[in-house]
């Protein structure tokens, strides 16, 4: 059973990257390739990898391990291959579900598009090297896919590079991403030379996930506290850009630049997932040291309250949807600050199918279909706590909290205000638009989809817990937002100063340049005009050249000189008379001679 597992694992993995050059190349040969058929293989594709990891996820009794040899300098290897374990199914079935949904939304919503192959290509792409991330078996072939993840998305976000505005968004994401994967390659580098120094097994250097206990227990015996933790905050950085938490949160704003269908899939469960997928994966780590999930559970706090505030004065929909990302994934942060990794998967999946059916929903003109309003209106009630799974998620996580001092407030401010931002947003899309009678079927199959996945796991969690506090703050934000649109003073709570969002972008910035200014100030006025910094700033580069022109050019001309004064008596001695050899062979020999003598009598003496 599990190298049939593996084996099908296998090739949900390399069928997108299969069907991706197939499209690729075509197009790059001249090759005529018929959108009908581009749409089938990327269906396909994620149909299949849906199947394969619900069989692999009702069949899987223990975690399955397959690697090949990849890397190896003299006692240090690293390999890759496969590892199957119920989180990373999970994890890999929300993605080609959701997947399956966006691209069949995308077969309508992308058919007047000129490089429609495209697009379906970099999908199929994004859904290789995102499984390839979840299904690998170390951290350095983790590491590998992670930057592909990122690179793929910087190509979606900026499918349309032509305009200006959504180009310079794709490279803002992809700059600022650039700080979580030096944050990640730094830790792996960090560990994998403590294993390589001091572990005596030298396997434990590859970072094998599942040697991962017996790593972080002699990582903390071998490297002091202080170093422990900085390798610890480098993985939790990484985690935090990646899921864009406080205070990286801004990169998902530029994001929603993105058309519909990238936002649906890229932002809502996949990509911005893998940050919890690691800190989840690190978890032996940070449990080693209270202090390391303290400061998830903070940065998790923190982030779900200035985001939460930011989403309720937000006027775009893409970008309330977006603080509401990054809201919901600080309160995910929130659980695994308290090592419920089943509460934040739970939190993880359902987020994903509410958040993900909730941008494919959003018009695309003022004009919106009336099922598109009414589903539109279910997953903001499903996402505000108040029906389906979305009551599930908010009570477990209350259960965490409750014993708490101060964060069941907290929580339940969050929870108040998450209400009030969409069921806000709902309340101005209808305002501000039309309701149609327009139906596509086509997409209404891909909403469908997304809502019987939230159906579902609503079933699963409905047994698990009891309406409480948060139902009621949920009801409370419903209510307010709900009668500031009957008194029509929304539009005015919309004018609020964004007070948060200044302080991200505009104090923290004019600090930073202030700081810059200083030191550009002492760099120009003080170290460049004071003489013996100069002078000794000048010292290395007159040592070099001394030694350049008086040693290296002195010896290079030495050696040419003698090599000319060589020539010369060498061309002397060519003179073509054989009379003049046989001499210079006799004194040869005879020098030869005299010498062998003189060295035997000295040696009888």
């Amino acid at each position: 059973m599990s190298s049939l597992i593996l084996d099908n694992i296998a090739l949900t993995i390399l069928l997108p990257l299969w069907i991706f050059l197939i499209i690729m190349c075509g197009r790059f040969f001249s090759v005529y390739v018929n959108k009908t058929v581009i749409y089938l293989l990327t269906l396909l594709s994620s149909f299949l990898g849906a199947c394969v990891c619900s069989f692999a996820l009702f069949n899987l009794t223990e975690t399955t391990i397959k690697i090949y040899p990849f890397i190896k300098i003299n006692e240090f290897s690293i390999p890759c291959g496969i590892q199957v374990d119920k989180l990373s199914l999970i994890i890999a079935l929300l993605l080609f579900v959701i997947s399956f949904a966006v691209q069949l939304f995308s077969v309508s919503y992308m058919k007047n598009e000129k490089k429609v192959y495209k697009f379906f290509a970099f999908l199929n792409l994004f859904n290789f090297a995102m499984s390839a991330l979840l299904f690998s078996p170390n951290l350095f072939q983790f590491y590998v896919f992670w930057e592909l993840v990122s690179a793929v998305s910087y190509l979606l976000i900026g499918f349309e590079y032509k305009d200006e505005k959504k180009s310079l968004a794709s490279r803002r994401v992809f700059i600022m991403n650039r700080v979580g994967d030096t944050a990640l390659m730094s830790g792996i580098v960090l560990v994998s030379y403590f294993m390589y120094s001091y572990a005596e097994n030298y396997s434990f250097s590859a970072l094998m996930f599942e040697d991962f206990n017996s790593i972080s227990t002699m990582l903390l015996a071998y490297a002091s506290t202080p170093a422990f933790c900085v390798i610890c905050g480098l993985f939790i950085l990484a985690a935090v850009v990646k899921s864009a938490q406080f205070p990286f949160y801004s990169w998902l704003q530029d994001a929603m630049e993105a058309k519909l269908p990238v936002s649906a899939l890229l932002h809502s469960a996949t990509m911005v997932a893998a940050g919890v997928y690691l800190i989840i994966k690190m978890m032996p780590f940070f449990t080693l040291k209270p202090v390391m999930t303290t400061v998830i559970l903070l940065i998790g706090l923190v982030t779900a309250v200035i985001c939460s505030i930011l989403a309720s004065i937000e006027t775009q929909p893409k970008k309330v949807l977006a603080y509401s990302t990054s809201a919901n994934l600080g309160l995910m942060f929130m659980a695994l600050g308290f090592v419920n990794i089943k509460m934040a998967v739970i939190f993880l999946v359902v987020h994903g199918f509410i958040k993900s059916l909730l941008f494919v929903l959003l018009p695309a003109e003022k004009n919106m279909p009336k099922i598109n309003f009414i589903l539109f209106v279910i997953s903001a009630l499903t996402l505000s706590g108040l029906i389906l799974s979305g009551v599930g998620i908010k009570e477990l996580l209350y259960k965490n909290i409750l014993y708490t001092d101060f964060l069941p407030y907290i929580y339940m401010f969050v929870c108040f205000v998450s209400a009030f931002y969409i069921i806000r947003l709902a309340a101005l899309i209808y305002k501000n638009g039309e309701l149609t009678e327009e139906k596509n079927l086509t997409e209404i199959t891909a909403f469908f989809i997304l809502l019987s996945g939230n159906i579902l796991l609503y079933i699963f969690l409905r047994s698990s817990y009891h309406i409480a506090e948060p139902y009621a703050a949920g009801v409370g934000g419903a209510a307010f937002a709900l009668l500031l649109f009957k008194h029509n003073v929304l539009e005015n709570f919309n004018k609020t100063p964004k007070i948060a969002e200044n302080v991200s972008n505009v104090f923290v910035p004019a600090i930073y340049m202030k700081i810059s200014q200083g030191f550009a100030f002492i760099d120009n006025n003080i170290f460049s005009n004071y003489k013996p910094i100069l002078f000794i700033s000048k010292l290395p580069v007159r040592i070099a050249d001394f030694i350049e022109v008086k040693i290296m050019n002195k010896s290079v001309d030495l050696i040419r000189d003698i090599t000319k004064g060589f020539s010369k008596f060498d061309k002397y001695m060519q003179t073509g008379n054989i009379q003049r050899y046989n001499a210079y062979a006799f004194i040869f020999v005879s020098i030869v001679i005299a010498l062998v003598i003189t060295g035997y009598t000295l040696l009888l003496s």
